[in-house]
């Protein structure tokens, strides 16, 4: 599988092998700065898409390749949501390896788009288990934020 990085495809998932997209037409990118493989569509959001990508250089360890592409008109908008990009980068790239947030392995641009690479977390995010467990009870959350909070005092000190 490739996956089309152009951020306004509809269907970006390719099978190995394809040259342009079968959906938008655009040439494939199949190795972002010569190392990211990008193999499949995770999320869109407000500033862009993110990829569930194979890092090459790490025996084809997954990752997850963020690129900014805002719905942004006007400089201003696109200046603050590159702003925003880069301290995300900055936090990830603080926070190191915190058992609960992926950590940051790039941060970089290619052919006019920002990208950042994290960890790759296997597994449910928070939205996904309240949409398949219900609300949660007061115990659930407490138990969430003292785990967090737990790993992050432990790294203030």
């Amino acid at each position: 599988m490739i996956c089309c990085i152009n951020p306004n495809c509809e269907k970006p998932e390719n099978p190995d092998g394809q040259t342009y997209c079968m959906t938008c037409g655009v040439k494939l990118v199949p190795i972002l700065r010569g190392r990211y493989r990008p193999i499949g569509f995770l999320a869109q959001g407000g500033f862009g898409r993110t990829y569930l990508a194979e890092d090459i250089d790490r025996l084809n360890q997954r990752c997850v390749v963020k690129q900014l592409a805002p719905n942004a008109q006007g400089t201003w908008a696109m200046n603050k949501a590159v702003e925003l990009f880069q301290q995300e980068a900055r936090q990830l790239q603080q926070l190191g390896q915190h058992p609960h947030i992926p950590s940051l392995d790039a941060y970089f641009e290619q052919d006019n788009y920002l990208y950042l690479v994290q960890q790759f977390v296997d597994g449910d995010n928070l939205l996904k288990l309240l949409q398949n467990g219900g609300i949660w009870q007061e115990k659930q959350v407490k138990q969430l934020l003292l785990e967090l909070l737990s790993c992050s005092t432990s790294k203030l000190h």
